[in-house]
């Protein structure tokens, strides 16, 4: 707990070991996954970059998603006691029991690039979404009360993709499924070969979980405008408003009204202006004519939808007014570098000490709506 209230970080990052393909993947796939250098910066399948930070000069490589950066004395005496442990999960324990996280939903660091690519053929894309979920499902089993994780699953064929995550949340009891924004040998969030795998997650009450990350070779939006600096800026809200039009504006949600959707680690002060303009163009007399929904598409994200926010955002109060206080979650993003200057007082601290924000919207921001979407119960044994 944190000032009195239970606490669920939404989204909570680990740091897999480099050679996990080799030693979770099938055998005969091994040796096909290489991450290399410092920093794992060098991710390749099949020899191929999976991800360009190996491209960068070294002193950009950690700019982004990815990259740990125990060459840095910052992030070293931030995370102290995760790098000297390798970042196993009682170190993350202790981590959290220092913010006041009773429960963690895992996120990926290395699982963002693996699979992520065009190249990579279907039962190689299988194997290695399975090496990754046998490996989280170990991480969690530390304490499974207080540790959950997403999971990988092959986009690449859809079938697979059904069969991983019927896996993943029958045997594994993995919390949600991870899924990158960005098109997929060709595919955008409301392609109807993703529909299967959308009936599935219905059916199994498992949420999407919409995760952008820098250093991707996948398209992203304004990619050729980026700075270094201002990568990491765009493409995660960006990408995410995309993905955001795909699921309210273009059927999906409509289609399959009981499928819960994350959208993850972008802020979330672009909801109410996005949600507004959206609706505008529904309701246009022009527009609209070319609009496939029979409601407007903000009443899909409100139905069906919830978004994170970091502890000190400013605008969670306006989200809540615009879109509803059940839409809310929080997400630290640890062990990533944009947590090192707030932890461990501030990645939780700053918004249950916030006075603008009543103690009822503070409660459904850090347990009430999380607990919801992930079907989460409270640990016996949680943070002191």
């Amino acid at each position: 707990m944190k000032d009195g209230f239970k606490v669920i970080d939404a989204d909570r990052h680990v740091i897999e070991p480099s050679d996990l393909w080799d030693r979770y993947m099938d055998p005969k796939f091994r040796g096909r996954v290489q991450i290399t250098g410092p920093g794992q910066s060098g991710r390749f399948v099949d020899g191929k970059p999976v991800s360009d930070a190996v491209l960068l000069p070294r002193a950009d490589r950690g700019t982004g998603n990815g990259a740990i950066f125990t060459g840095d004395p910052h992030y070293n005496n931030a995370f102290a006691d995760a790098v000297a442990s390798n970042f196993d999960p009682a170190s993350n324990i202790r981590d959290m029991d220092r913010e006041g996280v009773d429960v963690a939903v895992l996120f990926p660091t290395l699982g963002f690039y693996v699979m992520w690519a065009d190249f990579i053929e279907p039962p190689l894309a299988a194997a290695i979404a399975r090496a990754w979920n046998d490996w989280a499902h170990e991480y969690c089993s530390h304490n499974p009360e207080r540790l959950k994780s997403v999971f990988l699953i092959p986009l690449q064929d859809p079938k697979l993709a059904v069969e991983e995550l019927k896996r993943a949340v029958n045997e594994l009891h993995l919390s949600g499924i991870f899924w990158r924004p960005n098109v997929l040998c060709g595919r955008s969030l409301s392609s109807p070969d993703y529909f299967p795998i959308y009936e599935t997650a219905q059916d199994l009450g498992v949420p999407v979980c919409v995760h952008e990350g820098a250093r991707t070779i996948l398209p992203q939006a304004g990619s050729e405008r980026y700075s270094a600096f201002g990568r990491h800026v765009a493409c995660h809200p960006f990408e995410q408003m995309l993905a955001c039009l795909n699921l309210c504006a273009d059927g999906v949600l409509e289609r399959f009204p009981d499928l819960k959707v994350g959208h993850l680690e972008s802020g979330a002060g672009w909801a109410p202006f996005w949600l507004e303009r959206m609706d505008e163009h529904w309701e246009h007399y022009s527009h609209g004519r070319s609009a496939v929904t029979k409601e407007e598409p903000s009443f899909y994200f409100k139905r069906q939808c919830f978004i994170s926010g970091e502890a000190g955002e400013e605008l969670l109060d306006v989200v809540a007014e615009h879109v509803g206080d059940h839409v809310l979650v929080m997400a630290t993003d640890y062990p990533h570098p944009d947590a090192a200057d707030k932890f461990p007082d501030r990645t939780v601290g700053d918004l249950t000490q916030n006075p603008e924000l009543s103690d009822d919207l503070k409660r459904k921001i850090l347990w009430d709506n999380p607990a919801r979407v992930y079907g989460i119960e409270a640990p016996v044994t949680a943070a002191a």
